[in-house]
């Protein structure tokens, strides 16, 4: 029976994360996946040509060798197991179960501040710390987006928690106030 894409992405991810954390080689390990992962983002063809029956083996092994030079050895071993079982294109996947993983162990949430307007990067650090103190995690790591619909004031969603501290939430409540009094 065939694993699906997110099953393969689940258990590479978490392959890769034990091994790193058995190598002692988590942090190393993490930092060369955002690089792939931007390196990937950027030039998205590089997933198909290790995926592409064109190239033959020899040349395609040649290919990754010339990319992994400066990762660690653990990333290096870890691609050439992808590239022999044939699953290159879901690195991105698992490159992102393997995140998961590491902000669960180091604490860190990934969420997003949606405004009114657009907010620099020092507000967004401001607001992640802030949450970060308040529930207990060592860094808490924001993305913004804009909704003018909010009219001021800012959503936080990170994980499952969802804080509205907007303008448009708080007059609604003030309507919802006036309203039961009536």
């Amino acid at each position: 029976m065939a694993l699906s894409k997110a099953e393969i992405a689940a258990r590479y991810g978490t392959a890769l994360f034990d091994y790193a954390q058995d190598m002692d080689a988590l942090t190393a390990v993490h930092a060369d996946l955002q690089e792939l992962a931007e390196a990937i983002s950027n030039y998205p063809q590089i997933l198909k040509v290790f995926s592409d029956p064109i190239f033959n083996s020899a040349e395609k092994a040649h290919s990754l060798s010339v990319i992994a030079q400066g990762l660690t050895k653990e990333v290096q071993n870890f691609l050439n197991l992808l590239l022999d079982y044939d699953h290159f294109l879901e690195l991105p996947a698992i490159i992102d179960c393997f995140n998961s993983l590491y902000n669960q162990k180091e604490k860190i949430a990934t969420g997003v501040a949606i405004s009114a307007v657009a907010l620099d990067e020092q507000q967004l650090q401001k607001l992640g710390a802030g949450y970060a103190q308040k529930y207990g995690l060592k860094k808490v790591i924001l993305k913004n987006e804009v909704d003018q619909g909010l009219i001021g004031g800012v959503v936080l969603k990170v994980g499952d928690c969802v804080i509205d501290g907007s303008v448009k939430n708080k007059l609604n409540k003030i309507r919802a106030q006036l309203i039961n009094k009536n």
